[in-house]
């Protein structure tokens, strides 16, 4: 009983922390989400989103955020079907961040800021 408590808890805090970070990657200029964006839908996927800037290598721009200490994985995550059928499996594929539930609010909103910062060092 106790443990589907708290996986149920564990949901419904991916699902908030799903929608902050929907909604940080959604106003980030040049940014190309992949996967579902409906918030209605959000129920039925887990808070990793993959996504491309424009002017940006997946590679670099994961080492450009983990040097403000925000860590993603780039490439192709063994989807190659999936990089390759998008056409970026020579691009180097994506760039994918995952909040779980020991993440906060915060640090989506974190990720934000920085992710506008270096929108704004490439204008």
């Amino acid at each position: 009983m106790r443990l589907k408590q708290a996986m149920s808890a564990i949901r419904a805090y991916e699902y908030e922390i799903s929608r902050a970070m929907l909604e940080v990657l959604e106003e980030t200029p040049g940014l190309q989400l992949y996967g579902l964006r409906d918030e209605r839908r959000l129920e039925q996927r887990v808070p990793t989103f993959s996504f491309t800037m424009k002017g940006w290598h997946p590679r670099q721009l994961s080492e450009r955020l983990g040097g403000e200490r925000i860590f993603t994985w780039d490439g192709n995550y063994y989807a190659l079907a999936v990089t390759e059928r998008l056409g970026l499996e020579g691009k180097g594929g994506m760039l994918r961040v995952g909040p779980v539930h020991y993440n906060t609010l915060e640090e989506v909103g974190r990720l934000g800021k920085v992710l506008s910062k270096i929108v704004a060092e490439k204008s």
